[in-house]
């Protein structure tokens, strides 16, 4: 019998070390929810939650998103529209805190983008039929008079005042709001801000293509890829801590008729598409930031890459022009890896070593905004 005893023990010590394990592989185990949200797909990956906790982070995600939806978007019913609709009638609107936030934000980018970024060109916008989720579009552009009425009204983000309580009033009437341009990098942040406040920091945010990583993949930095124009992998890069990657490119959503194509993008100077660029992908420390850059530098084009680039705060872009050549900033030389050398690539001038980037001209875009907590803080833009 006393031979018998250090068998149990035995045994009851591998039921336990096998039940510590178990407990430890769940914890580590991928968790995974998916959102439709802005007629787009929002993906979140957590690392290392138990089940439940990762279950109560899903559902509060899902709600802030249902209510960033609610607030922002630009054509169906929304707090954006009905302040819109205040706008055209000389009237002050009370935003939400969420859309004042974002609205700050779009001004502050207006502002470092010397006007390139201009969230007050809705009008053109809907002018060229881009509020809408079903592309391509292969009804006619519209006519030049009505492009040039719609441009001489002058829409600006700096004619419009955000008090603290909220309230908006412009200065101008003629303004109509689009947020789309930065309102992933916002919600990217406000998730990211709602995971550190759980206490959940190893994340990978996928908001309609473009991450904010948090943390680590486990052992390893989370690990993404570039698109290219032909839908390929460009690039593969590894993102870690508070990284963003974001693109913006004229491939996906456009206008395209009787073989003539229109990329979403518009030039404010101009009220029409921008050319001459076919994708560019920001990695930044701030997704907003990220989410800005990558649209305000399809407009710049190789031509003022560097100059923008500077002006925004990021360091790390990758530009690829409609001809097929490629333009990099040499910290986003070193950090990608080319799935095919490319067989026409010019490195930039530096603008930094830092991927995580340096403060734009009007500070962080998130900080900005208000959004709390690990996501506001300064950096270290479709």
């Amino acid at each position: 019998m006393r031979r018998l005893v250090p068998f149990a023990v035995l045994a009851v010590a591998l039921l336990l070390g096998g039940a510590w394990l178990y407990r430890q592989q769940q914890a580590q185990a991928p968790r995974k929810a998916s959102f439709v949200i802005f007629g787009g797909l929002t993906q979140v990956e957590l690392r290392g939650v138990p089940e439940p906790a990762a279950a109560a982070a899903f559902g509060a995600i899902g709600d802030v998103l249902q209510r960033d939806q609610r607030a922002w978007h630009p054509w169906e019913m929304s707090d954006l529209l009905r302040l819109n609709a205040a706008i055209a009638q000389g009237e002050p609107y009370q935003t939400s805190r969420e859309l004042a936030g974002l609205l700050r934000a779009a001004r502050d980018a207006y502002a470092s983008s010397d006007g390139l970024f201009n969230a007050a060109i809705g009008g053109l916008v809907d002018l060229w039929g881009f509020h809408t989720s079903d592309y391509p579009i292969t009804t006619p552009a519209p006519p030049d008079g009505n492009i040039a009425a719609t441009l001489a009204t002058r829409p600006r983000m700096d004619d419009l005042r955000i008090a603290d309580d909220g309230t908006v009033v412009s200065a101008n009437r003629a303004i109509q709001l689009d947020l789309n341009g930065l309102a992933e990098g916002y919600a990217a942040e406000q998730i990211a801000a709602l995971l550190r406040e759980r206490g959940i920091g190893n994340a990978l945010i996928n908001v309609g293509g473009d991450v904010l990583a948090l943390g680590r993949a486990g052992d390893r930095p989370w690990r993404v890829a570039i698109s290219s124009p032909q839908h390929e992998q460009l690039a593969g890069v590894e993102l870690q801590g508070h990284e963003a990657l974001f693109s913006s490119g004229n491939y996906n959503k456009f206008r395209e008729v009787e073989g003539q194509r229109w990329g979403h993008v518009l030039d404010p100077r101009t009220g029409r598409p921008a050319g001459g660029t076919a994708a560019v992908s920001v990695i930044h420390g701030d997704a907003v930031v990220a989410d800005v850059a990558s649209t305000t530098l399809m407009i710049a084009g190789a031509q003022d890459l560097v100059r923008t680039a500077r002006g925004l705060g990021v360091a790390c872009v990758v530009l690829v022009s409609d001809d097929g050549a490629i333009w990099i900033t040499p910290a986003m030389r070193r950090r990608l890896q080319f799935a095919v050398p490319p067989a026409r690539l010019s490195l930039t001038e530096d603008l930094g070593a830092d991927c995580r980037g340096t403060t734009p001209a009007r500070g962080s875009t998130a900080a900005a905004a208000g959004i709390s907590n690990a996501a506001s803080r300064t950096p270290t833009g479709r």
